[in-house]
């Protein structure tokens, strides 16, 4: 009995093994094929000569497949509704062809994809499969993606709140000059690049579209969420209702957007040492337990498996939680 345990482990994690293997093979032919793209106009071949490869062919289908599961989920109210949350996190040049309902799409498609390794691993196991585990295994799996969109988003939010100042100078050199909010906007997403761009060109979207520069400018603030935006978004409804001169409103939102970057860059700097010091002392335990661990696996034995072990296992996990959460919330400055 325990040689087929071991049998069944080793075969776990040959499994494991393989479709880690395989993930990082697509990871890198997809990575390879981006570059191919970024590369291809300067190269000599032309763009219609250009033969799909075997993975972009996958790619095709599997967004095909992707896109029909999103219509299927689109007859359900709630989906819909729900499917809008992801919306702001589509790209401009993405809008023809990704819908926030396709994001829903892949996380079933995960949740499935996670349900079925499950049923194999209790197939391995000779077990028997419960009707909880299908479930806990599908809304893990659901859930997933949420952390990497949500890590994308913060990637997203603080480049476009590093490269703010930078549209904000444009727009007040292009209002020095006679131009308006809407030509000012479009010299933004030309000269920009990356997610500025990308937001600025959402914006000028929406003003050919005849929205006003109230709902214009705080849709622009309800899809990044910034302090900054809601700044711009509050200073261009006043001059909008009121009348000013917009020179000097936008010559001080570039001096009060200059001095808060230099405050925060100061304060980093100043902080960096007790955060390098606080992410030394997150992780030294978990060294020292691997340590411990490696030198005598029996060592944390009671802990496991007594019912007190568990407990203060528990508590230690809390405490441990706790502390980081409490310097964290120490070591951040608001600005």
């Amino acid at each position: 009995m325990e040689n087929y345990s071991w049998q069944i482990l080793v075969t776990q994690i040959i499994v494991i093994a393989l479709l880690l293997l395989l993930i990082i093979y697509l990871i890198r032919q997809k990575r390879i094929i981006r570059l191919e793209k970024r590369f291809e106009k300067f190269a000599l071949i032309s763009v219609h000569d250009h033969e799909k490869s075997f993975f972009e062919e996958i790619g095709d289908r599997l967004w095909k497949g992707i896109h029909l599961l999103a219509k299927t989920l689109s007859r359900s109210a709630f989906l819909k509704k729900y499917a809008t949350k992801y919306e702001k996190h589509i790209k401009y040049e993405d809008k023809d062809s990704i819908s926030g309902m396709d994001y829903i799409a892949i996380k079933f498609l995960v949740g499935l994809a996670f349900v079925l390794f499950n049923i194999l691993t209790f197939m391995f196991q000779v077990l028997e499969i419960s009707l909880a585990s299908i479930f806990i295994t599908f809304f893990i799996g659901f859930f997933l993606p949420d952390i990497f969109i949500q890590i994308e988003y913060q990637k997203k939010r603080h480049r476009i709140e590093d490269d703010l100042l930078k549209a904000i100078i444009i727009m007040n050199n292009s209002f020095k000059s006679g131009r308006n909010i809407m030509q000012a906007v479009e010299i933004v997403k030309n000269e920009l690049d990356g997610p500025i761009s990308d937001e600025f060109k959402k914006i000028y979207l929406d003003m050919t579209y005849g929205l006003s520069i109230e709902v214009v400018f705080d849709r622009f603030y309800n899809r990044v969420k910034l302090d900054d935006a809601k700044y711009i978004t509050s200073s261009l409804t006043l001059l909008n209702r009121t009348g000013g001169n917009i020179v000097k409103v936008f010559g001080t939102i570039e001096r009060s957007f200059f001095d808060k970057k230099k405050l925060k860059q100061e304060m980093q700097s100043l902080t960096s040492a007790s955060i390098f010091v606080f992410r030394i002392l997150c992780f030294l335990p978990l060294v020292f337990i691997l340590a411990i661990y490696i030198l005598n696996p029996d060592y944390f034995a009671p802990i496991f498996m007594t019912g007190l072990g568990r407990m203060i296992l528990v508590l230690i996990i809390l405490l441990y939680a706790l502390y980081i959460l409490v310097i964290k919330k120490v070591l951040k400055v608001k600005f």
